[in-house]
């Protein structure tokens, strides 16, 4: 008869029960990327598309790089996201325009970068 941590270790090893990732049962780590799906809906979609089912598509045309695309390049980490949204801030001066300051706070920040990278195919 398998013990409570045997069945927990068993888990753990084997990437989760049922093949989810051994995080997808932690309700914190659920929390998070929900919020951050929920800012890129709400904040990024304007300009990129976030998310297959978006309900409008990005205003910007043509649409700036997708999270998924973004999330799938090789120099992308959640810092460097992190980073990029909090430090970038769009000038007249600029053309190309670049990304304006989307004023988001570090958690939320932390939020969208979790949220993108979910996107990276393994």
């Amino acid at each position: 008869m398998f013990t409570r941590s045997s069945l927990i270790a068993f888990a753990a090893l084997t990437g989760g029960f049922f093949g989810l990732p051994a995080h997808a049962a932690d309700p914190q780590h659920d929390a998070v990327l929900q919020r951050g799906e929920h800012i890129a809906r709400l904040v990024c979609s304007a300009c990129h598309v976030v998310a297959a089912d978006q309900e409008f598509p990005p205003l910007l045309r043509p649409p700036a790089p997708s999270f998924e695309e973004i999330a799938n390049r090789p120099d992308t980490t959640a810092a460097s996201v992190r980073r990029f949204v909090m430090e970038t801030h769009w000038d007249m001066k600029t053309l190309p325009a670049t990304m304006p300051s989307q004023m988001l706070s570090k958690t939320e920040a932390t939020a969208a970068a979790r949220y993108l990278l979910s996107l990276r195919r393994h």
